[in-house]
């Protein structure tokens, strides 16, 4: 389009002062089109919007996950140092106290402002972690209105018919017809196929107003928009693959091998959609709530093997060695039931469980730890049938909303 302006203009007009942005160049006033898209253009929009393997779509997919797989595997281990200074500090106060009871030394006070300033930190890159993944989430959402909203343009363009040729008014034809009769020509069969014409337009259906390309595709993606936006953030975010891993690395960052389970994802945002962010125990709050220990199976049900490469999935909560599952399922031709909880299954609804992997590897590492540390332990093998976590006495975790920020919908997130 550039150069069609430009050769539209005097030459005296295309030469342009320098610094000059070239928005100001004026541009003729939109027109709406008076004839449908021809045939080989249609052909070009129907191809382009069937295309999957386009390579800036497959880069923008891929740049979505390595950022999204980014920042769950961060967002766990920054919790998990947190947790592990908390601890450290916590049986450093206990021995202090066991010891002579005075108030901390200057090592233990500067231990105990170190670990207050780190988890005010951590805190932070949490909500900024939390907050990235949600517009992350967003940008996926509005990828995947585009191929809609062009399969939308390209129906609308098919729906479109010819314009009907022009026919003279009916002012016309019966001047014109006045003349035949004034010069003596007579011609009663025309003027009745003038008649039927004349009354064929008259009943005939209107023909829709043409709509241009531009029009479509802006009237759909507003309505595409609209439509998310009136989803709940628990639709939007808690429901997603991705959202839930993410939260589950959070949680097991947080809480190591207490075995508190994950709250349910009901209660991952409040009313006004704000992630809910749950904060230590309260000193003052007397309503104590005993946590049941969250007993997890490290072994296969399939194979009753370790896991080696766990494999969970989207419709249950089972998990399987891959292999084992892989077989199983390839075995009952692409679709069987959990040998579990009898949900169907396809090998597509499954993900590599890294966070049943790091339980797997804390399992064994504290299993080695154990018999390290007793002296008359016999050599045996680790099992992998472990309680994780115990039943803890704990203040009930108080929950609130975290600082109200800028909400980003997929327009603020166009790229």
């Amino acid at each position: 389009m550039p150069s069609l302006i430009q050769r539209s203009r005097p030459e005296s007009a295309s030469a342009r002062p320098s610094g000059r942005p070239a928005s100001d160049v004026a541009l003729p006033p939109y027109e709406p089109p008076t004839h449908p898209m021809n045939q080989g253009n249609r052909e070009k929009l129907t191809r382009m919007a069937k295309t999957q393997s386009d390579v800036d779509r497959r880069k923008y997919e891929k740049h979505l996950a390595e950022a999204a797989s980014n920042l769950r595997t961060s967002v766990g281990s920054i919790n998990e140092m947190a947790t592990a200074r908390r601890q450290f500090l916590a049986e450093q106060l206990k021995k202090h106290d066991s010891q002579d009871g005075n108030d901390p030394n200057s090592t233990l006070q500067a231990l105990q402002e170190y670990t207050a300033a780190l988890d005010q930190e951590v805190g932070q890159l949490t909500d900024d972690s939390e907050e990235a993944l949600r517009r992350i989430l967003d940008c996926r959402a509005e990828l995947e209105d585009t191929q809609k909203v062009l399969e939308a343009v390209v129906a609308e363009v098919a729906k479109q018919k010819p314009r009907p040729e022009p026919k003279p008014k009916k002012e016309k034809r019966e001047s014109r017809r006045r003349t035949r009769n004034n010069d003596g020509d007579e011609d009663e069969d025309e003027d009745e196929a003038e008649d039927a014409e004349e009354e064929e337009m008259e009943n005939a259906e209107p023909v829709p107003p043409l709509v241009g390309v531009a029009d479509t595709l802006k009237a759909t993606r507003k309505a595409n928009v609209q439509e998310y936006k009136t989803l709940s953030a628990y639709e939007r975010y808690a429901t997603n693959n991705d959202y839930i891993v993410f939260k589950k690395h959070w949680h097991l960052g947080l809480h190591r091998d207490d075995g508190v389970p994950l709250p349910d994802a009901t209660t991952w945002f409040d009313e006004d959609g704000r992630p809910v962010k749950t904060v230590g125990t309260n000193d003052n709050d007397d309503d104590d709530l005993v946590v049941e220990r969250e007993i997890i199976d490290l072994k296969c049900p399939l194979s009753l093997q370790v896991y080696k490469e766990p494999f969970s999935n989207h419709k249950c909560k089972h998990t399987f060695e891959k292999s084992a599952i892989t077989e199983f399922i390839n075995n009952n031709r692409g679709l069987a039931k959990c040998p579990v909880c009898s949900q169907d299954l396809r090998l597509s609804d499954f993900y590599l469980d890294d966070v049943i992997m790091r339980k797997v590897k804390r399992a064994e590492q504290a299993a080695r730890e154990d018999v390290a540390a007793t002296s008359d332990a016999e050599e045996e093998d680790i099992d992998a049938s472990i309680v994780m976590g115990r039943a803890t006495n704990i203040k009930k975790e108080q929950s609130h909303p975290a600082a109200p920020r800028k909400r980003l919908t997929r327009n603020e997130t166009s790229v």
